[in-house]
């Protein structure tokens, strides 16, 4: 049985260091700058392992694949095993 994680994708973006901070990234959410699987999302949709996140920092866009959850913020060499 697969575990089930309640974490927000504000959360998420602030805990693999794609935001500096969590009020960014919930800024970023609110402005439709957070996409998951090509939906804007609100700052509290919960996120699962295998979504793809697109994100929109000035004209550039990213995109991230979540291949674990995350809770806290993590050191910067551990990220790549989240992403």
């Amino acid at each position: 049985m697969a575990e089930k994680h309640n974490t927000r994708i504000d959360k998420w973006l602030w805990a693999v260091r794609i935001f500096k901070t969590r009020a960014m990234a919930t800024e970023a959410c609110v402005g439709g700058k957070v996409k998951i699987n090509d939906t804007a999302v609100k700052a509290s949709r919960k996120i699962q392992a295998g979504d793809v996140i697109q994100v929109r920092k000035g004209v550039a866009k990213h995109l991230y694949c979540v291949l674990k959850i995350a809770e806290k913020r993590m050191g910067a060499k551990l990220v790549p095993n989240f992403l």
